[in-house]
């Protein structure tokens, strides 16, 4: 998203709490960055989750001076910047963190006895700012309802919808998709790929993996023969993967969920967890229609995928068979047509709608002052 951003703000400076500049992309390289000096603590990009605390300060010694609008994209604690009284701050919200909110009991269990005996008076404090850091935005965007509801829940402000930029001018269709299924992203404990390789495993399915992470170890136990790691692809290898999978397995509770949306901008059906984000993003075929009540669409509704309703293996293999049974009721010119309302172009759009509207809500409701 920040390359978009880019773009759109040619003139624009960022900020941030750390940047690698080995994986800035290349929109971003010769633009200035300014960072906080959590950047310039030796090692602090390697252990950046235990600096947690400390970035409520962090941000807020950033120097936004002088700036009209200001845009933070925020996941952790950006939305916390000081700007200007007459500065109009928007926050591209992708969830209020997770870690000392929804999930922080879960976040507890994993920890030993002394980092729970850290983390509790901590995470309370994160909370009290956090909460106080959204009561300075001016208005909120969040990257899907379901950050939406998240939103009003943590914060109680209310905000508008504007899904992530997805490029999907590159993608193309396969004619002939392979037969293996695909799953894409880090190798991370939330992301669930231990059950894809369960039930991949016990249904003799071919899976191939792109990505890498912690888990990787772990999974790599795990998995069987028909089970193949592919590490980092490059744009043009996982569009392959993508045009040529039989279908993308995707376990995660997302917030919003782009995978889902670039494996159906080359036409491919996903069979995800429904819950969370992926409920948006994908167009989940109905259970009568598994059940062959209805074994045809008609018409009115392209689906993209079918979902699981539980974070088991059983659920996996179950959701997998259904799709099986019904993949030709899966067109995938309707599927791509679906992710092309996710585009970039149509971010632009409704992104620059929304910051001319609340430019135009700002100076309407500015106070006239007498003297």
């Amino acid at each position: 998203m920040l390359e978009v951003l880019a773009e759109m703000y040619p003139q624009a400076d960022f900020f941030a709490l750390f940047v690698r500049k080995e994986c800035l992309p290349a929109k971003l390289k010769n633009r200035k960055i300014t960072t906080s000096f959590l950047d310039r603590i030796p090692g602090a990009k390697r252990m950046y989750r235990h600096l947690l605390p400390l970035y409520p300060f962090a941000v807020e010694c950033l120097d936004l001076s002088g700036y009209d609008l200001v845009i933070s994209a925020d996941g952790a604690a950006t939305k916390g910047v000081l700007t200007d009284q007459h500065a109009l701050h928007l926050c591209y919200c992708h969830s209020p963190p997770h870690s000392f909110w929804d999930q922080y009991a879960a976040f507890r269990r994993e920890m030993s006895w002394f980092s729970r005996l850290l983390f509790t008076p901590v995470s309370q404090y994160l909370r009290l700012w956090d909460f106080s850091a959204a009561q300075r935005i001016d208005g909120f965007i969040a990257n899907s309802d379901y950050v939406k509801n998240r939103i009003w829940k943590y914060y109680r402000r209310e905000s508008t919808v504007i899904y992530p930029p997805v490029d999907t001018s590159a993608a193309y269709l396969s004619k002939r998709p392979a037969s293996y299924y695909l799953c894409v992203g880090r190798l991370i404990a939330a992301k669930r790929v231990d059950l894809l390789i369960s039930a991949c495993n016990r249904l003799g399915r071919e899976l191939r993996i792109v990505g890498v992470g912690p888990e990787e170890g772990a999974l790599r136990t795990l998995a069987g023969s028909s089970v193949k790691f592919l590490g980092r692809l490059t744009e043009s290898e996982l569009l392959h993967a993508y045009a040529n999978c039989w279908a993308l397995l995707f376990a995660a509770d997302e917030d919003c969920g782009l995978v889902a949306i670039e494996a159906q901008a080359c036409g491919r059906p996903i069979i995800a967890y429904g819950r969370g984000g992926s409920r948006e993003t994908v167009i989940g075929m109905p259970p009568e229609t598994y059940r062959g009540i209805g074994n045809s669409m008609d018409g009115s509704t392209a689906f993209t995928g079918v979902f699981f309703a539980e974070q088991t293996t059983l659920s996996v293999e179950t959701a997998i068979q259904r799709f099986e049974a019904i993949e030709g009721s899966f067109n995938p010119v309707e599927i791509q047509k679906h992710a092309a309302t996710f585009d970039t172009t149509v971010f632009v759009s409704k992104f620059l709608s929304y910051v001319s509207q609340q430019s135009e809500n700002r100076h309407k409701h500015s106070p006239t002052v007498v003297e």
